[in-house]
């Protein structure tokens, strides 16, 4: 029995934590990316565009 880790050993715990170091940065990208798109309503919905032409006769008629 040996309790020196072989060289093999280092090299695969090394590359586990950078495997593990690019997935949480991806990851975090990617939900930073969500939340930007879910905080934001685009233009383009028909909910917004509905407001739009609520708001242009309300301040029309005013």
């Amino acid at each position: 029995m040996k309790n020196t880790p072989s060289s093999d050993d280092l090299e695969s715990t090394a590359l586990g934590w950078k495997f593990i170091v690019i997935v949480g940065i991806l990851t975090s990208i990617f939900f930073t990316f969500l939340y930007l798109a879910m905080s934001s309503e685009p233009d383009y919905m028909p909910s917004q565009k509905q407001k739009q032409t609520s708001i242009q006769h309300k301040n029309s008629t005013s």
